[in-house]
């Protein structure tokens, strides 16, 4: 209540708690492993985290894979004890060994590669993961036929079923969706909503329905004056709606976010140029290029997706 009426300073609450949990775990550990983990959890790991929270709040899956990495280096350390080694005497049969018997050891890869650059290990190579078995892609229709499905769907309640239609026709993350303010939206003689840089103009069916949506939200009496102006208000003061019940609304139409947000972007991509599609959906560059090497994307025709004033 106090950061709500301006008293103490906004913070990011679950990266607080990384924090808070990170000390509690390093100082579970012996001198040695701590010394080494809280180097590598205040340089290099928090850095980023912070880089990236002055754009978006963690988020609790962020949360539990940050926790997860911490656990996955002290289990690491600890095998390097347990079979006679450490960090200086690291070779690269005992690297191989390790990897050949542990799966899933993305974050030790990572900080070893940043131990490599410290000095604090010999130069050893890191095992390459096994590439994924593709995922059995979602076709147009499909995705097409779910957003027919979710137009006309009056069970679902009104805000889940526009989160649901922006994942399924703009590609986008829940956890993307319940983060929107209604100034990200604007109503003219089109309404458009800013995802990325460039805002999108939205069709028709969508449009209706989140002007529907305003119109409810504005006879609303707010539970506590200013706060956010969340486009998905939740049913605690200044919080948005949780991930969670929206996905749990979008259910009864199968709607599986992340396969979905994949096979969007591959659409996307063979038809845009991945610098558009980053520009406009607010994904990163990187990611739609990739996506766009996986399809070997060759865009033709370009689509209105960029909300231009008429005539440009």
């Amino acid at each position: 209540m106090l950061i709500s009426a301006g008293t103490l300073p906004t913070i990011d609450v679950l990266l607080n708690d990384l924090e808070n949990h990170a000390a509690a775990f390093i100082a579970s550990l012996s001198t040695e492993h701590g010394a080494v983990i809280a180097q590598y959890f205040h340089w290099e790991l928090l850095r980023k985290i912070r880089q990236r929270s002055a754009n978006r709040a963690m988020t609790p899956s962020s949360y539990s894979i940050r926790s997860t990495e911490l656990r996955k280096i002290a289990h690491f350390l600890a095998w390097l004890d347990a079979n006679g080694l450490s960090l200086p005497s690291l070779d690269q049969t005992s690297v191989d060994r390790f990897f050949a018997r542990h799966h899933s050891q993305v974050a030790v890869g990572t900080f070893l590669n940043w131990a490599i650059r410290q000095s604090l290990t010999s130069p050893v190579k890191i095992p390459g993961r096994k590439p994924a078995r593709p995922r059995p892609p979602v076709s147009d229709d499909v995705i097409w036929d779910k957003v027919d499905q979710l137009v006309d769907d009056e069970s679902v309640p009104l805000g889940s079923r526009l989160i649901g239609l922006l994942v399924l026709v703009f590609a986008q993350r829940i956890s993307d969706c319940v983060r929107l303010c209604r100034s990200d939206v604007t109503d003219g003689e089109t309404m458009r909503i800013a995802l990325g840089r460039t805002p999108l103009t939205l069709p028709s069916p969508i449009a209706v329905l989140l002007r529907r949506h305003l119109k409810e939200l504005s006879t609303r009496r707010p539970y506590v004056a200013g706060g956010p102006d969340w486009l998905f208000p939740g049913a605690t003061p200044h919080h948005h709606v949780s991930e969670a019940s929206v996905a749990l609304h979008l259910v009864p139409h199968k709607i599986h976010a992340r396969k979905i947000q994949q096979a969007r972007i591959d659409h996307l991509v063979q038809t845009v140029p991945a610098s558009i599609v980053a520009d406009t959906l607010g994904i990163n560059i990187h990611t739609a290029v990739r996506h766009a090497a996986r399809t070997n994307s060759r865009w033709g025709n370009y689509p209105e997706l960029r909300a231009s004033p008429t005539g440009e």
